[in-house]
């Protein structure tokens, strides 16, 4: 422990050296595990999208029970090709990590291992790749000099005290529960920090859509050539009494930061700001786990903002954060230097006048997969010929038309509780045997969850 401690003195001090020296100067953030393109395109139709609207309709039938332990339940929903598990979790923190470890110990003994070693390779490819300039420099020396998990230590070491000790008590839990590694758990949640996501931001309500609903979607574009996509989870978390709000996260098994998330007072979702170029710190929350703690207990758009300016953050995004108490959803730009709120009025992202493929739309807020300002139309396009009458399924057909949202894809819709998912395939083991890959989250069939249902659930454990 004590040798430990040492090493990461010294991978701290390596960091202040680079600061000092001039090392760490303005950056673009990491890029996703894709690294999808930027540049413009003329398109294959006349939104200029190259993709076609989502050919299937909507899954609609009930989960299946799987089965159950103290302070938990697991469902399973979705068609052959691309199932969901759906974890109800209770209690305390480390009660509901045992019981998430107890239920997917097979899966999450499954993914670590070879989650792990694809991040050695991703990685350290990463940084041989023209995309190696998005990454700090000390961090580049570090995993070059001491390897990957010397970095991913180091970025758990430096958040460390900005981290809810919950955090902490979720992933004791899961480890004990799963017969898992504690520290293998703590390095796959600091990867997030290090690679960042293309994805892809829409809100709607009032005038732009079908019935003046609000209506948000998550497009995460972060590659489907890993493990993940073999082990995705709902998971819906009921907080003991006091400690803030039902709300859910899609993610992977093992992993409780959020990527994603409901809870229909609030929806999150995130893309990386590539074009970012102000300080650099990891001494502040994890961006995960400051947008589940706005879900676990924040009622409005006002309080998350409230909450993200005054925490300390660490990396460039963009956040999406919509409030059914306001009916609106908000894009912030968001580092641990800037917080600026963008609406339905504001050029966006921080351009004046609004570029052209990024005109201004009243009521909608939106910011693709490309780096921003974008020379891509299909987006706006969508949004603009689909104005009026934009409902869940033609947001659906417009993640698809854009090819966003390889993973995963929501749509939150927060009049009817209810969330519209879709998953990569998960038919097919990783690695992929003959280089068949998986189908893109995009492309596959959405799953319609009643979240009402979902947040009300009562730990069935109680009466046995």
């Amino acid at each position: 422990m004590k040798i430990k401690f040492l090493f990461l003195l010294f991978l701290i001090i390596i960091n202040n050296i680079y600061i000092t020296f001039g090392f760490n100067n303005n950056y673009d953030q990491l890029n996703s595990f894709d690294q999808s393109s930027s540049e413009s395109s003329s398109g294959t139709n006349s939104e200029g999208c190259y993709g076609v609207p989502n050919p299937h309709t909507v899954y609609t039938q009930k989960e299946r029970l799987v089965a159950s332990v103290s302070n938990g339940v697991l469902y399973q929903t979705g068609p052959n090709t691309n199932q969901l598990y759906i974890l109800h979790l209770y209690g305390t923190p480390f009660e509901m990590g045992e019981a998430h470890g107890q239920l997917l110990k097979a899966q999450i003994q499954d993914l670590l291992p070879s989650f792990m070693e694809f991040a050695q390779v991703a990685v350290k490819q990463f940084i041989k790749s023209k995309f190696a300039e998005r990454l700090p420099a000390f961090l580049i020396y570090i995993i070059e000099t001491f390897g990957v998990n010397a970095a991913l230590d180091y970025v758990s070491s430096a958040t460390k005290p900005y981290t809810p000790q919950s955090f902490f008590d979720e992933l004791k839990g899961i480890s004990y529960g799963a017969e898992v590694d504690y520290t293998t758990l703590l390095r796959i949640h600091s990867f997030a920090e290090l690679l960042k996501a293309t994805c892809s931001i829409v809100g709607a309500w009032g005038d732009a859509t079908l019935d003046g609903r609000l209506l948000q979607v998550r497009a995460l574009d972060w590659g489907i050539e890993n493990p993940l996509v073999n082990h995705p989870v709902l998971i819906v978390y009921h907080p003991e009494t006091g400690n803030g709000g039902p709300f859910s996260i899609l993610t992977w098994v093992s992993y409780v930061g959020a990527l994603t998330g409901y809870s229909q007072r609030t929806g999150v979702c995130e893309k990386v700001w590539l074009t970012y170029n102000g300080t650099y710190t990891h001494d502040g929350i994890p961006f995960t786990l400051m947008l589940k703690e706005i879900l676990q207990y924040d009622n409005n758009n006002i309080e998350a903002l409230n909450r993200i300016y005054n925490t300390p953050k660490t990396c460039a995004i963009y956040v999406g954060v919509g409030s059914n108490e306001s009916a609106t959803v908000d894009i912030i730009e968001y580092s641990s230097s800037t917080v600026r709120v963008f609406d339905d009025e504001t050029p966006f992202p921080g351009f004046d006048p609004s570029p052209p493929d990024h005109p201004i739309i009243k009521n909608i807020v939106y910011v693709d997969r490309h780096s921003q300002p974008s020379n891509d139309p299909c987006l706006a396009n969508e949004l603009i010929s689909t104005y009026g009458s934009i409902s869940a399924a033609t947001l659906i057909d417009t993640v698809g038309k854009e090819e966003t949202g390889d993973l995963h894809a929501a749509v939150y819709d927060f009049s009817e509780n209810v969330i519209y998912v879709s998953i990569a395939s998960t038919n097919i083991p990783f690695p992929f045997p003959n280089k068949t890959m998986p189908s893109p989250a995009y492309k596959n069939q959405f799953m319609k969850l009643d979240m009402n249902t979902l947040f009300n659930l009562p730990n069935p454990t109680n009466n046995k």
